[in-house]
């Protein structure tokens, strides 16, 4: 039976939540999921491949660029992040390869705060 939440001040959020938020991008089976947190300039990232994950880690000034790839169920990709903090965004260099079809590259912004 819904409570109306009443005992929940409307005015109650964690500070650190106007500073940092998630996504994801995806093309066929390679999913990109990112979160940024621009309080602390970092940016996470895990990439999944036909639903496994073949790598993650996170972009900072002092680590701007991550290269993560692998295959599963005959699909390869390879992908390339690059955060500018200059610029505030994230790019991606990928190259995704499929059974039967070949190999894709694709290249855009990923994320700007």
């Amino acid at each position: 039976m819904p409570t109306g939440l009443a005992h929940v001040d409307d005015q109650q959020y964690a500070a650190s939540a106007l500073f940092s938020y998630s996504n994801s991008f995806s093309v066929g089976p390679l999913e990109i999921e990112y979160s940024v947190d621009t309080q602390n300039l970092q940016i996470s990232v895990e990439v999944d491949l036909a639903g496994v994950q073949i790598g993650s880690g996170t972009l900072s000034a002092s680590n701007p660029s991550l290269t993560l790839g692998g295959g599963v169920a005959g699909f390869k990709a390879e992908v390339t992040l690059t955060a500018s903090f200059n610029q505030k965004q994230v790019t991606y260099a990928l190259e995704l390869c499929a059974p039967i079809l070949g190999c894709t590259d694709y290249n855009g912004v990923l994320v700007s705060w």
